[in-house]
């Protein structure tokens, strides 16, 4: 009974080796897939000018700002209490809005970003899919979730290629 459940156990034991031997596994950093491909260089411009434009224009209206505050400073002995009080109030409801516009516009960039860089890595994976069903992969992982590995397994150059040559161009909205 003894040697049964020994040669039962070392049976199990090489399957389980076998079969985990069996495996083909690579790796790709996906970051480089996305920052170093050519549609992803385009889409961190678009967003990266759209950003420059928009600091751009809220630097402008806040040097508006900021000039009314010092106009409104110099006029304090000037003008009657009542009427500089009203002019600190506008200043202050326009200083408000002037903050809570460029939260808002800078939510809707970013929200876009995430948007057109979370379709795009939907592209990568369909690619990454037929890349793994072509080559005979059973699991491609994230060489950011890896502490090491062989670098004959890193594939991110190859599907780099495969990337440039099947996404040609990509929609921004």
């Amino acid at each position: 009974m003894k040697k049964l459940k020994t040669l039962f156990l070392i049976t199990i034991f090489l399957l389980v080796t076998f079969q985990a031997n069996s495996q083909n596994i690579v790796y790709a950093n996906l970051d480089i897939l996305i920052n170093k491909s050519n549609v992803g260089q385009k889409i961190i411009k678009h967003f990266s000018d759209k950003n420059k434009d928009l600091n751009d224009e809220l630097k402008k209206i806040e040097k508006k700002i900021k000039d009314q505050e010092t106009s409104l400073i110099s006029q304090k002995n000037i003008l009657q209490p009542e009427e500089y009080a009203k002019k600190v109030k506008n200043l202050n409801n326009e200083i408000k809005n002037f903050n809570q516009d460029r939260i808002t516009k800078i939510k809707k960039i970013n929200n876009e970003k995430e948007e057109v860089l979370k379709s795009f890595q939907t592209e990568i994976n369909k690619i990454l899919k037929s890349f793994a069903e072509n080559n005979n992969i059973d699991i491609i992982m994230s060489s950011n979730q890896m502490l090491i590995g062989k670098s004959n397994l890193d594939v991110t150059n190859d599907l780099q290629k495969i990337i440039n040559n099947k996404i040609k161009s990509f929609e921004i909205k």
